[in-house]
């Protein structure tokens, strides 16, 4: 009989997820720069084209929910495809591979915002706490003191927060899980119960405590819908199957219907009815996620788009990178003495190019080094 622990497994790769990184990056770049036009052009912000704009692109923060439901789909998905391949679950490789993809960069901006700009910019100042960046209680810190921080591009680090905080939690059940209880089967983890429970655990403290978006419990639902489907697609639900054999105008449909939620959400949701968006907007993604995958009829495969793979490696450096650049363009540019039609336009290239070259400089040289580390702990 083969030794399970001794076979080396080809880890499955979903190329146009990268795609869907990049354009989850993109969103939430798109809202932060929009947003940050009342500091260049206040007089621009009072257009009605402007407020009309605002519309759409207060939709990116949901990029992150997008990055949440891939993150729980693709961690999920992998542990359980190492437990069927191996028969185990190997919990210090599985952080060490995590450590190595998050931590880099993680910190780099970490020592930016608290040591490196404090040395440079003399009026810099923030009230963010140190202490709980470096042990990934960033979203904790973003609660207490985001709002009165001016310094937002310590913003960012809060969903990597989240998502290391559900990484260690999610890395330690499958552990004591294969450990003590699989037999053979996936189906004996009863991950579909734990999971159903977790989410009922999410709704009621969003009904009760805490409708934060930065709290772990109410960015949990995005991460635990992922990892349903994660499980779902790894079993191959024959549930999932019959959507996946969906004809083409029904996708468009459900793409209509899902747009429309996201626009109109305001009207659709309010009141108490406010804590179950989140819960279909990730379910929404996880259907986009299942179109770029393995749908027969497939709405649009975002890999015809030419460089979206490769954008979608950097995506990390691009939604870490993104609010410390523009926060350096507004220290050094005085957009303000500068008429709008040549402001807006300047701050726009710079923002991009600068973010893109930024990037890339940090996936080649800080972030890449330890990606290929990881395959020693597969």
């Amino acid at each position: 009989m083969a030794d399970h622990k001794n076979i080396k497994i080809e880890r499955p790769h979903f190329k146009n997820l990268d795609g869907l990184r990049f354009f989850a990056a993109l969103s939430v770049f798109i809202f932060h720069f929009v947003n940050e036009l009342k500091t260049i052009s206040p007089e621009v912000t009072e257009t009605k084209l402007y407020k009309s704009l605002t519309i759409i692109t207060s939709k990116g923060t949901l990029g992150v929910n997008l990055f949440f439901v891939l993150s729980g789909f693709l961690i999920t998905y992998l542990i359980l495809f190492e437990i069927k391949s191996k028969g185990t679950f190997n919990l210090k490789h599985f952080l060490i591979r995590r450590t190595l993809r998050i931590w880099p960069l993680y910190y780099f901006i970490v020592l930016i915002g608290f040591v490196i700009f404090p040395l440079i910019f003399n009026d810099y100042h923030t009230t963010h706490q140190w202490i709980n960046y470096v042990f990934f209680l960033a979203n904790f810190d973003e609660i207490a003191n985001g709002a009165n921080d001016s310094i937002n591009f310590l913003t960012s680090p809060w969903s990597v927060a989240v998502e290391e905080q559900f990484y260690l939690f999610w890395g330690v059940m499958f552990f004591i899980l294969s450990t003590f209880f699989y037999k053979k089967k996936l189906s004996t983890l009863k991950i579909p119960i734990i999971i159903g429970f977790l989410i009922l655990i999410t709704l009621i403290f969003r009904q009760t405590v805490s409708k934060s978006q930065y709290h772990t419990l109410s960015a949990l639902p995005d991460l635990l819908i992922g990892a349903g489907l994660g499980y779902l697609y790894m079993i191959n639900s024959k549930w999932l199957y019959k959507i996946m054999s969906m004809s083409k105008f029904k996708i468009i449909g459900i793409y209509i219907l899902g747009t429309l939620l996201i626009l109109f959400d305001y009207q659709i949701f309010h009141g108490h009815l406010i804590v179950f968006e989140r819960y279909l907007i990730a379910l929404f993604f996880t259907f986009i996620i299942l179109d770029q995958i393995s749908f027969k009829n497939s709405f649009y495969q975002i890999e015809k788009i030419k460089g979206t793979k490769y954008l979608g490696q950097m995506s990390y450096g691009l939604y870490m990178y993104h609010l410390v650049v523009i926060f350096v363009l507004e220290k050094l540019i005085d957009f303000s003495a500068l008429s709008p039609f040549l402001a807006l336009p300047i701050f726009l290239v710079l923002s991009v190019i600068i973010t893109f070259l930024v990037s890339l400089a940090s996936y080649k040289w800080l972030e890449k080094p330890f990606l290929s580390m990881k395959r020693r702990f597969i």
